[in-house]
Formats: structure tokens, C-alpha cells, sequence
């Protein structure tokens, strides 16, 4: 479909169609659904009713300087690129004749960085203790524990083990093959219902790989096939279809509140974060833990885990006075 010249368009009505148009072919559906929130919830709000052709500067720079008090960098961010991206093709189209952004400033990220989230090595036992569970008849407590546990072993993103097939397991040569995701995106078109699950490639080229397997991380994998039963995909619902995330962080919900353990956000996938960070704390090499996570640099490692490198930092300083 071809852009019409929409030179009394506003804002929104000219970025919907740029999202439908331009965008939409580009991406996976579940950076498409991003993309759409940042529009609705950053940018229309603000500017959305304002005439394409009189947007300037001024609005923009209120509307980023705004933002960036109320919520993260990177949703301020998201809100510059988008906004961007949209009008340089307004220009090259000529539907505008200079794009305002020009003298915009994406605010400085004056906010301390989120700190990773992550459970000591003593809670990481009894989430793993608590997942595995029985009642007194003998059944499991949690029908996705062990999930749980292959989780903590292996630092697989959640989207990741949903996806997993049995073929992807190689028990000869203890490893994971991961090369698809499990993503919940808005259900478009006729559909009954609000979200649907989906697969969807990896989020990068490094993150289809190989990922070794221990002797816990392969018992766990057993004990979710005596769970699930013989179908082909490794984590299934009692009729077959793939898992909703939803479902693992309900149970991960009652598993830490049946630990005592509270306070903690992003509680799935703070069991990644836990991975990597005993790994490193054990003197795995970074570019290593780097590659079983599946992460696109080195650096983004470096990024997320960079309090544990200033430890072992501090760790190796000491081991000096072990020599003079």
C-alpha cells in the first residue's frame, strides 16, 4: 500500500498509517505490538492531535523532556526513534519539508541504572527444593516445577524452554538446541480473544545456539517428561498447546511465597540473571557466559553483570598478597 500525500493529517492519524504501512512488514509481531504501545502510550497522548505540518521542534522537545522525568530511558528512548523514523520518511515522501527532530535532544538518562535482579545462592536452593515438591500423595505440587529448575540450570530465556522440542534434546551430548521463542502478542483480525501465544525466531543471530546441559538440568528434564507425558514439545498444557508465560510466573508466584521470599520484580526472569551471576562468581569466563546466554556482544554481558565483574575485580587484587 502507498502513503497518499497527508499534509493535513495529524500526528496520529499519519504515524497509524506509517505503523501499518512501513513498519508492519518489518517486524515480528511481538516488536510490532511494542512499537504500537510506544505510540499510544508515549507519543499520541502528547502530540497525536497535532497537524503534521505545524509539529514543531518545541512539542517534541516538551513532550521527550516530559517523558524522561515520568519513566525510563529507554521507553524515552523508544518514543525519539520511533517519532524519528517516522518523520525522515515524511521527508523523503515530502509530505513535510524539514523534520523537526533536527534540533530535538533525546534527554540525557540521568537515572541510575536498574540493577540486575537476582536470588542468592540460598534462596536459589529453595525456590529449587520448593519446585520440586510433593504432597503427601506422592503428586508434585507445581505441574511447571521442574521448569522451574531447568530455568535456574541452563539461563534459557522463558520464551525459549516453551519452545523447546524434544529433538532440540541430545541427552547423548548433554545439550539444548534453542533456536525458536514462545511469545504472547495482541490477537489482530477476528479473533475471540485479547492475546494469542505464537513462536517466534530468537531475538538475534547469537541466540540460536547450543546450550550445555548438567546433571541437574538433565534430571529435570526427565522429570518433565514423566510430567507431560510423550508429546513432541517439551512443555505443554494438559491438551497439548504451548504454555502461556503467564502460566510459569503464576507458579513462579506461589513458589516464592511458599519460600518467604518477597519484594523481588521480574521473578522468572531474575532465575536468568541467577545463572549468570553464579556462573561468573565461580570464575566462568565472561565471553563463555556470554555464549551459553545467547547474547548478541560480549558487552551486553559485560552491561548486565558489571557489579560482579567489579567483584571479582576487587577478588583478584587480594589474591596478590597471597604471592608477596
Amino acid at each position: 500500500m502507498i502513503f497518499e500525500k497527508q499534509t493535513n493529517s495529524t500526528v496520529e492519524e499519519y504515524m497509524t498509517k506509517w505503523l501499518v504501512n512501513t513498519k508492519r512488514p518489518t517486524l515480528k509481531r511481538s516488536s510490532y505490538d511494542r512499537v504500537e504501545q510506544s505510540l499510544n502510550c508515549q507519543i499520541f497522548p502528547v502530540i497525536g492531535g497535532i497537524k503534521l505540518k505545524k509539529l514543531t521542534c518545541d512539542d517534541i522537545q516538551m513532550m521527550l523532556n516530559d517523558l524522561s522525568e515520568r519513566t525510563s530511558f529507554s521507553t524515552t528512548k523508544k518514543a525519539y526513534v520511533n517519532l524519528k523514523s517516522c518523520l525522515d520518511l515524511a521527508v523523503i515522501k515530502g509530505d513535510i519539508k524539514k523534520n523537526p527532530m533536527l534540533t530535538v535532544v533525546l534527554p540525557k538518562n540521568n537515572k541510575p541504572d536498574e540493577t540486575v535482579v537476582y536470588y542468592s545462592p540460598e534462596q536459589a536452593r529453595a525456590i529449587a527444593s520448593e519446585a520440586v515438591s510433593k504432597y503427601r500423595n506422592g503428586n508434585y505440587k507445581y505441574r511447571y516445577g521442574y521448569i522451574i529448575v531447568l530455568l535456574l540450570n541452563t539461563g534459557l530465556r522463558l520464551g525459549e524452554v516453551l519452545a523447546l522440542s524434544w529433538s532440540d534434546v541430545d541427552f547423548s551430548n548433554r545439550v539444548l538446541y534453542v533456536h525458536n521463542s514462545v511469545a504472547t502478542v495482541k490477537a489482530r483480525g477476528n479473533s475471540s480473544t485479547k492475546y494469542e501465544t505464537i513462536v517466534n525466531s530468537p531475538k538475534s543471530r547469537k541466540s540460536i545456539r547450543y546450550v550445555p546441559l548438567n546433571m541437574t538440568a538433565l534430571d529435570a528434564l526427565v522429570k518433565i517428561h514423566s510430567i507431560m507425558g510423550d508429546n513432541e514439545r517439551v512443555v505443554t498444557t494438559d491438551n497439548c498447546k504451548y504454555v502461556k508465560p503467564g502460566n510459569i510466573h503464576r507458579t513462579m508466584e506461589r513458589i516464592l511465597k511458599n519460600c518467604g521470599i518477597y519484594g523481588k520484580r521480574d521473578i522468572v526472569h531474575a532465575l536468568r540473571h541467577t545463572f549468570a551471576t553464579l556462573l561468573l562468581r565461580q570464575g566462568t569466563d565472561i565471553k563463555v557466559v556470554s555464549e551459553i546466554l545467547g547474547h548478541s556482544d560480549v558487552s551486553v554481558t559485560m552491561k548486565f553483570y558489571y557489579h560482579i565483574i567489579e567483584e571479582q575485580k576487587k577478588t583478584a587484587m587480594t589474591k596478590l598478597d597471597e604471592i608477596y
